[in-house]
C-alpha cells in the first residue's frame, strides 16, 4: 500500500472511531500526523525508514501526547486496536459511553471488542497476584457476556491499564 493510501485509510478509521482529530505535517511530504488533542495521542503516518527522525521532532512538539506510529507496511486492522488501547488509556471509552449511549453496546459488539478489550487487560495483568481482583472479574464477564457486564457495571470497558 502507497504512504498516500495509508495515510486515507488511517483518517477513515479514525472517523470510524468517532474520535475528533487536525491533520498536520510536522516535516512535509515524509509524513503525517493526526492529532487528537482530546485524548492527547497522536498518529504519525511514515515510511518505515524516517522513523528516527519524526520520533525526534515529535518528542520535542508534542512530548506529552500518546504516539502511534504506521507504517504503510503495517496491517491497518490490527494497528486500529493499538490505537484504542491508547485512546482508552486516556478516556476515550467512557467518553464514547456518555456520547453515543445508545450505540455503546453496538459498538462493544462489534469485531468482538468487548472481548478483545478483556484479552487485552488479561495480557497486560499477566496472571500476576497483585492483580487478582481484576483478572477475576474479567474473567467472569467474558464468561457473562459484554451486555451482562454492562447491566452489571456501565463503567465496565471505560479503561484500559
Amino acid at each position: 500500500m502507497s504512504l498516500r493510501r495509508t495515510i486515507y485509510d488511517t483518517g477513515i478509521l479514525l472517523g470510524a472511531l468517532r474520535v475528533p482529530y487536525n491533520i498536520t505535517n510536522i516535516i512535509k511530504n515524509i509524513t503525517t500526523q493526526f492529532i487528537i488533542e482530546q485524548f492527547g495521542v497522536v498518529v504519525s503516518v511514515i515510511s518505515p525508514g524516517d522513523y528516527g527522525i519524526v520520533n525526534e521532532k515529535l518528542n520535542s512538539l508534542l512530548k506529552d501526547y500518546r504516539q502511534i506510529f504506521i507504517t504503510e507496511r503495517d496491517d491497518l486492522s490490527e494497528k486500529r486496536y493499538e490505537i484504542v488501547w491508547e485512546l482508552m488509556r486516556s478516556g476515550y471509552m467512557k467518553w464514547l459511553r456518555l456520547s453515543f449511549q445508545s450505540q455503546f453496546p453496538i459498538l462493544i459488539d462489534t469485531d468482538n471488542l468487548g472481548n478483545r478489550i478483556i484479552d487485552e487487560r488479561l495480557k497486560i495483568w499477566a496472571n500476576k497476584p497483585k492483580y487478582m481482583y481484576f483478572i477475576k472479574d474479567n474473567v467472569e464477564a467474558k464468561k457473562a457476556g459484554f451486555r451482562q457486564a454492562l447491566r452489571y457495571d456501565p463503567s465496565f470497558f471505560d479503561y484500559m491499564p
